[in-house]
């Protein structure tokens, strides 16, 4: 019987300057190679798709059960990728995968590597795929290149990703407050000008979010860009807190979606790049602010904050 893999995880965005070991018996690529140089070479001599990969069993596993249902009908280039992969790594168990965050991470046994692996990369291309093989299975000099390579096909096929929540991970009903009545709300009290830039957005979600750790301090909301979702501290979910405030909270965070961040700017530094260079965001614009003090009850919400503060703390 086949070692199941090691629960030891390795991820594109968690691997270390070491990665994780070769693969037992993975084919290496020609002297001086890297996996990605090899697969063009071959390319370049006629051999890569020779037999067509189609035409080639694979001997690991094929998982394609947490895709879409209208995408399994691209098994084929799947298997392509399936088949390609087992040429310069071995036995690969392959899982397709819908994610939104991890986009290609790996488990290893002594005879296999399961690959969970975003299915924007059916289809990729060569060199994409020979990084995929260094990244996973090669020596470690040749990762910063496959890296950056993988990263280059994510940003240019970002529209893959599905960022639209999903039903079971929206939670609108409170004991004491439905999010979805109390934004309906707040949108149709909205400015014309206001819902009709809203509209242009696409439709806005909202959740109570988790509850987090500590009494120090309190996120009352955060609005996801990405995902266009508003998520609502559930410690507002209190027959002691007025509908006024959350609504308030919503529509700061509706804010946030109509008045994106500036970057660049001299003031409200939020962390570094890369390189170590001071990233500058203004989150809360002029705009914004004039914006927020606009709410009907902005006062009346300032000072029911003000006074609630710590017992939303202790409580929360």
């Amino acid at each position: 019987m086949d070692d199941k893999p090691e629960h030891n995880q390795t991820s594109l965005w968690e691997l270390g300057s070491e990665g994780p070991p070769r693969a037992e018996r993975a084919p290496q690529p020609e002297e001086g190679l890297t996996h990605a140089e090899e697969i063009f070479a071959e390319e370049a001599r006629g051999g890569l798709e020779q037999p067509p990969a189609a035409q080639v069993a694979t001997r690991g596993t094929l998982n394609m059960s947490e895709v879409p249902l209208e995408m399994r009908y691209r098994r084929p280039e799947a298997h392509a990728l399936h088949v390609r992969l087992e040429r310069l790594l071995g036995v690969v168990d392959l899982i397709l995968t819908d994610n939104r965050r991890r986009m290609l991470s790996s488990k290893r046994g002594r005879k296999r590597i399961e690959i969970r692996i975003h299915h924007m990369f059916m289809g990729c291309d060569a060199q994409t795929v020979g990084a995929i093989a260094d990244l996973l299975g090669g020596v470690s000099s040749a990762r910063k290149g496959a890296r950056a390579i993988i990263q280059g096909y994510i940003r240019d096929n970002r529209d893959a990703i599905s960022f639209e929540p999903t039903d079971d991970e929206l939670h609108t009903r409170g004991e004491f407050f439905n999010l979805a009545t109390v934004l309906d709300e707040v949108v149709e009290g909205l400015e014309p000008a206001m819902r009709a830039d809203l509209r242009a957005i696409g439709d806005i979600h909202i959740t109570w979010g988790r509850r987090s750790q500590g009494n120090r301090s309190i996120r009352f909301g955060s609005y996801d860009f990405d995902r266009k979702l508003i998520r609502i501290h559930p410690a507002l979910d209190r027959d002691w807190v007025p509908r006024y405030f959350v609504a308030f909270i919503i529509y700061h965070e509706l804010l946030h979606a109509l008045f994106p961040p500036i970057s660049g700017c001299a003031s409200s530094v939020e962390g570094t790049d890369s390189s170590g260079t001071s990233k500058r965001r203004l989150v809360h614009t002029p705009e914004f602010n004039a914006m927020e003090r606009r709410f009907p009850d902005y006062q009346k919400a300032m000072r029911w904050e003000a006074a609630n503060l710590r017992k939303i703390l202790d409580q929360k």
